[in-house]
């Protein structure tokens, strides 16, 4: 599963990480200590800490905005999400990201800087925080906090935008990347208008690949471990092992290798703003 963001020391620490991935599968089929394990990843000393690329200011003017709400109900925090994107302006750009992020929150710089230089800074990028954990424990765990999260901020956003003029409405584009992908596509599948399109990078193994469409990108790397991520493994332990020893070196360096990702952009033809001509 994504490994969230650079985080200090992790690199030294490899077989650290596979211990404890291990660990929690067993320690999930067993229950009991479900619980303290989440508190561990969510609050404890395994916290992690992700750079929030949308707390920074856009270079070339784009809106950023992003709803820092770990642990609180994801309809409040969509809603306060979204307010804080009026204000900010977020709906008078011609496109509105929607990016699904990781367990612990974080969102791909490199995908969020491509987009907003395609649009020529004509968009607005938005996510929310729905906890600190790693994908993997958010997968294994929760994976209820991640799709509950996103089909609340997408319902929010595309309610909004169906109250505005027919001819100022932006285009919404939901984006994911990992745990993101599944989240994604449950939310979109769940809310009750279109999106102009969908762009998933590494989707986990378990996920069911998109329909064919042209407006759906669906990037997925051939030498990924996270195509491989199942549920089933726990039921595997062997295989599982295998699969949670590949995980903590899955952040390559080299982009478009193992769960490290290019970025991807709108296909022609799906937007019907001005930036969808910038491509």
């Amino acid at each position: 599963m994504q490994q969230d963001a650079p985080v200090s020391g992790r690199e030294r620490t490899p077989r650290r990480w596979v211990l404890l991935l291990v660990g929690l599968l067993l320690w999930q089929a067993a229950g009991p200590l479900a619980g303290m394990t989440w508190w561990m990843f969510d609050e404890g000393p395994l916290m992690q800490h992700p750079r929030d690329v949308l707390t920074e200011t856009s270079p070339v003017g784009a809106v950023r905005v992003y709803g820092d709400y770990p642990g609180q109900d994801a309809a409040a925090a969509a809603r306060r999400t979204v307010d804080t994107l009026v204000a900010d302006g977020g709906f008078a750009k011609d496109v509105v990201v929607v990016a699904l992020p990781t367990g612990s929150g974080w969102v791909d710089p490199e995908q969020v800087e491509a987009v907003e230089d395609w649009a020529g800074g004509d968009v607005a990028t938005v996510s929310v925080r729905y906890a600190h954990t790693p994908s993997a424990v958010a997968y294994l765990m929760r994976p209820d906090l991640a799709e509950a999260s996103a089909t609340a901020l997408l319902q929010e956003i595309v309610d909004r935008v169906s109250g505005l003029p027919s001819g100022g409405r932006p285009d919404v584009v939901v984006q994911g990347q990992s745990l993101g992908v599944g989240a994604g596509m449950a939310a979109v599948e769940a809310v009750t208008a279109p999106v102009a399109a969908q762009l998933w990078q590494g989707r986990p193994g378990t996920v069911a690949a998109p329909r064919a469409d042209r407006c759906t990108v669906d990037q997925v790397n051939a030498d990924d471990p996270v195509a491989r991520l199942s549920l089933r493994l726990l039921a595997d332990p062997v295989a599982a092992a295998g699969v949670l020893a590949d995980l903590p070196g899955s952040a390559s360096s080299t982009p478009g290798t193992r769960h490290s990702y290019r970025a991807v952009l709108p296909p022609d033809g799906c937007l019907t703003h001005r930036a969808g001509a910038l491509h």
